[in-house]
């Protein structure tokens, strides 16, 4: 019994670090007005570096997948951050550079996965995605 309540707390945690982390990435680009391409003044990490580190990111993200209630803000945005990966590892497998792949991946994260339309993702939650990626793959 003390080893469930133990998980049942540690999951409670785990969805409250998550939320945070979200919400603090949202009012970080609250001001952002529209999507913009990344600038390729940045140091790109090589399109190897850049799908080993999005791999490890999606099996974090699916491994805490059945710890979220489907439904819920949280459980969207962890899908639409694994789209994402998912459809920029794609992009850089087929040849794209890092940066042009973090912008043809949009689509991905704001259909959650080509599941909904288009529109369902508001523009500052993909911009927050496509900056928070850009720190991921960028020296």
């Amino acid at each position: 019994m003390k080893q469930h309540i133990s998980s049942v707390v540690m999951a409670k945690k785990s969805h409250l670090l998550l939320t945070a982390f979200f919400l603090l990435s949202f009012l970080c680009v609250t001001n952002a007005q529209a999507l913009q391409p990344p600038s390729q003044t940045f140091n790109w990490k090589s399109g190897e570096e850049t799908v080993t580190i999005l791999m490890n990111q999606i099996t974090v993200l699916n491994q805490q997948m059945p710890g979220i209630q489907e439904g819920t803000p949280l459980y969207d945005n962890t899908v639409r951050r694994i789209a994402y990966f998912k459809a920029i590892v794609e992009e850089v497998r087929k040849g794209t550079d890092v940066a042009q792949s973090l912008e043809l991946a949009i689509p991905a994260a704001a259909t959650l996965g080509f599941e909904k339309e288009a529109s369902y993702t508001p523009k500052v939650i993909l911009r927050a995605l496509q900056t928070e990626t850009r720190v991921l793959v960028t020296n």
